[in-house]
């Protein structure tokens, strides 16, 4: 079984599999489910097709995220697959603007199993457990939906009792996915905090400047055509005692003093010891920064290299 190393995962051979159990599945239904998610979410549901997925955000008046989750067509319904963590608020926020619409809007993790396929070999291995070979973003076999989220990674959302019956590796190794591929994994601690622009949802194509309007366009239209987001996602890699907890806060080395410089969002370690974070932080951040983890005076770490991992394929 593979080890959890930095830029190991996506090309590992034998295909991992990954568990999900910290994916939820919302799922909405009725004869106004296009027009009402239309009003509520960042992107544009008009381009979603049963052979496509939808990156998207789903946000608050002020346009801060109450989640961040990938949208797919389930013949007249769409699911909306989300950190677990994040839905029983995004779901009732959801629910308390559907009361006028033909539409019935639920929490449906419990029906279902997620996990990931990961390595040079993920379509083989997906073929082998689904019984078919995934050719679109979206592909479906039976209840089964398999997202190509890069051509060597695949989530997969399943029945309950379709779930594999083979070992898995623990949904750690998502996080590390995500951290490495520039894909934020917002929890519940960072609800209504962060504004989509802040967690590079527009640069992955989560975010529709040309639909109508929706909860918080005005905001997150104001910040975009005005130029006024100061903090992006980053990627970290470092040392440090203890890995950071979410919403842990971050602080930069200016001269000979500490400033507080931004928040954690995911973290992770690697089998070296070596951490790797994910964080909002000044989008001007030098690539020389030093920066350390408040509380853990002997932590170090510095910017990766920024690369064109974070451009979505689902264009």
């Amino acid at each position: 079984m593979s080890g959890l190393l930095a830029n190991k995962l996506t090309n590992a051979n034998p295909a991992l599999l990954i568990e999900l159990p910290g994916m939820a599945v919302v799922k909405a239904s009725g004869p106004d489910t296009d027009t009402f998610l239309q009003g509520q979410l960042t992107c544009d549901l008009t381009h979603l097709e049963q052979h496509n997925w939808l990156l998207g955000g789903h946000c608050d008046a002020k346009g801060k995220l109450w989640s961040i989750f990938r949208a797919v067509r389930s013949e007249d319904s769409i699911l909306l697959l989300q950190n677990r963590s994040t839905a029983e608020h995004s779901l009732a926020q959801l629910q308390k603007f559907s009361v006028f619409s033909k539409i019935e809007i639920t929490d449906s993790t419990e029906h279902f199993s997620c996990f990931l396929v990961a390595g040079e070999q993920a379509v083989a291995k997906v073929s082998e457990l689904v019984g078919g070979t995934p050719t679109e973003l979206h592909s479906t076999f039976g209840d089964t939906h398999v997202l190509s989220l890069s051509p060597t990674l695949y989530l997969c959302v399943t029945p309950k009792t379709n779930k594999p019956n083979a070992r898995m590796l623990p949904e750690s190794y998502w996080h590390a996915i995500q951290i490495e591929q520039g894909w934020p994994n917002l929890a519940a601690v960072h609800q209504s905090t962060f504004i989509p622009q802040m967690v590079n949802l527009d640069s992955l194509n989560g975010v529709s400047f040309k639909k109508g309007c929706y909860i918080g366009q005005e905001t997150i239209a104001r910040t975009h055509y005005k130029g006024q987001n100061k903090r992006r996602l980053a990627h970290l890699i470092g040392t440090a005692e203890s890995t950071p907890a979410p919403a842990s806060e971050l602080e930069i080395k200016l001269g000979e003093n500490w400033r507080r410089a931004g928040a954690v969002i995911s973290a992770v370690r690697y089998d070296n010891d070596v951490i790797a974070i994910q964080a909002v932080l000044p989008s001007d951040l030098d690539a020389q920064a030093e920066l350390r983890i408040k509380g853990q005076n002997d932590s170090k770490f510095t910017p990766c290299p920024k690369s064109d991992e974070t451009e979505s394929i689902n264009e």
